[in-house]
């Protein structure tokens, strides 16, 4: 269709929605302003369904012009009918979609031309509300995100369709970013941004726990990294990354956010973390030189239970008896603490004595607070805690969930992607990755029916052996040059049929 017809359609379905509403205003005089705008809706989600579907019928119209070759074989390919998809839009409309479907005669390669023209996703929603749909999934329940897509877009969906479609993109998520974390090529499909030099960073790990199906937990590891503002010693622009996963497996997947933040780059690097012998593993494989810096909550954690022990027991315990230690530890040190300590240990002997003796012992050159604090470095985890409230928590850890195991990771990529800011980024690197994919199903299917037609030839050529006579495939006598037998034997004379049969021969 010319583009001229095409303006001169969408005016008339114009100027009929514009009557429409002109009637529709004589019939509802004293409307609200609320009746004003879903009449108003109405009309112009019909009207975008209309150009929406003629538009995407112009397309197919250009891509039928001229004969298209195989992108495999570069044999002409053959038109083998059309085929429509239905998809669903604002307003619960309907947009029709016409597609040719042409294969290679020689290789057998097939394919829509206008599926790859128009990047069509692979449910039966528009793009927006496919993208609308997935993130209103990584936000909220999937129950809940149904309704909302009903609520915003006007679109009906079913629960079992919103973790179809949330968990499909959660996993194409993830594969991009495995992926990025272990490049093969030289030119990778989906590079990373050069990280800019930074002169103070931060990262920081722990576990947080998620209920899995069968009533058991599983430990998400999370990482976050930020740039260090050293006159306040706080922390900004947060990254994170999560995955339910091994220690080993996942230090290993974490290489691409540390690679994008330019950990490596950094002029100087603090690792805030607890004691765990895996956050230590973590550290010395991305930067082994940061400064490592024991989170002073788990510090006053193993104070405050020697505190609440010694209580417990009755022994005399100030009531301020723990600020004015912790006071001591984060402006002086944890010198006078230990001996302190001690003095517990040999006073009152407490299981929470010998723990915590034992936990500061291993890492007294991580609690050197006043140093730390006159670097500029941060003393506390707060941005690790709240990564695990922000990221996992809120969307994995709602009433009643208990996840599958193979879901959880999906959900931590899309969700790290939101949290991160970089949904449209994602969004476009995840249709890349569909388009790569549907293309490498398709040469798969054409070598399968390749394979599948030469096999199928060399049985039929060995049931024709075994039907004919083994004769037939005898190898004949090549002819001789020269006289005959027969005219070895009567030399050359030729005999007359007609003078055999008078009795007579011709010498």
């Amino acid at each position: 269709m010319k583009s001229e017809d095409l303006e001169q359609r969408w005016q008339q379905q114009s100027q009929e929605a514009f009557h429409t509403l002109a009637q529709w205003q004589k019939e509802h005089p004293k409307a609200t302003l609320a009746e004003i705008e879903a009449a108003i809706d109405a009309q112009l989600d019909q009207v975008r369904a209309r150009i929406i579907e003629e538009m995407a019928q112009a397309e197919r119209e250009t891509t039928q012009q001229g004969p298209r070759s195989c992108p495999q074989c570069g044999t002409r390919m053959h038109q083998r009918g059309a085929r429509t998809r239905t998809f669903q839009t604002r307003g619960q409309q309907e947009v029709n979609v016409s597609r040719d479907y042409q294969s290679c005669p020689a290789c057998g390669y097939s394919f829509f031309p206008l599926d790859e023209q128009l990047q069509l996703p692979p449910t039966a929603l528009l793009p927006h509300a496919h993208q609308s749909l997935v993130r209103l999934g990584t936000h909220l329940p999937f129950g809940q995100a149904a309704k909302e897509v009903q609520a915003l877009l006007g679109i009906r969906i079913s629960e079992a369709s919103v973790r179809r479609c949330t968990l499909q993109a959660g996993q194409i998520a993830e594969a991009i970013q495995s992926e990025q974390a272990h490049p093969e090529a030289a030119r990778p499909r989906f590079p990373l941004p050069a990280a800019p030099v930074v002169e103070q960073m931060a990262m920081g790990s722990d576990g947080g726990m998620v209920p899995l199906r069968g009533g058991i937990w599983g430990e998400v590891k999370m990482a976050v990294f930020a740039q260090v503002n050293p006159s306040t010693a706080k922390t900004e622009q947060h990254s994170y990354f999560a995955r339910l996963a091994d220690a080993s497996i996942f230090a290993d997947l974490a290489s691409a956010e540390v690679t994008r933040r330019g950990i490596a780059q950094a002029r100087q690097v603090c690792a805030i973390q607890d004691g765990a012998e895996w956050l230590q593993g973590f550290v010395d494989g991305h930067r082994h030189d940061a400064v490592r810096i024991l989170d002073f909550a788990h510090a006053a954690h193993y104070l405050g239970q020697v505190a609440e022990q010694g209580q417990q027991q009755g022994y005399h315990v100030p009531a301020r008896w723990l600020n004015v230690v912790l006071h001591e530890l984060k402006h002086a040190g944890p010198e006078r603490i230990m001996r302190h300590l001690q003095w517990w240990k040999r006073a009152r002997p407490l299981p929470a004595v010998t723990d915590a003796l034992r936990y500061f012992g291993k890492r007294l050159a991580q609690m050197n607070y006043p140093q730390f604090q006159a670097q500029g470095w941060p003393i506390g985890s707060g941005m690790v805690e709240s990564a695990n409230k922000v990221v996992m928590q809120a969307r994995l850890k709602g009433a009643g969930m208990h996840w599958e195991p193979g879901n959880v990771n999906p959900m931590l990529a899309l969700r790290g992607e939101m949290c991160n800011e970089r949904w449209e980024e994602s969004w476009q690197y995840q249709q890349r990755w569909r388009n790569d994919h549907h293309h490498g199903q398709r040469q798969q299917r054409s070598l399968q029916r390749r394979a599948r037609c030469a096999q199928e030839l060399r049985a039929l050529i060995l049931h024709i052996c075994l039907r004919l006579p083994s004769s037939t495939f005898a190898p004949q006598p090549s002819s001789r040059k020269g006289r005959t037998e027969g005219q070895k034997r009567w030399g050359r004379q030729t005999f007359s049929h007609r003078m055999l049969q008078d009795g007579s021969a011709k010498k």
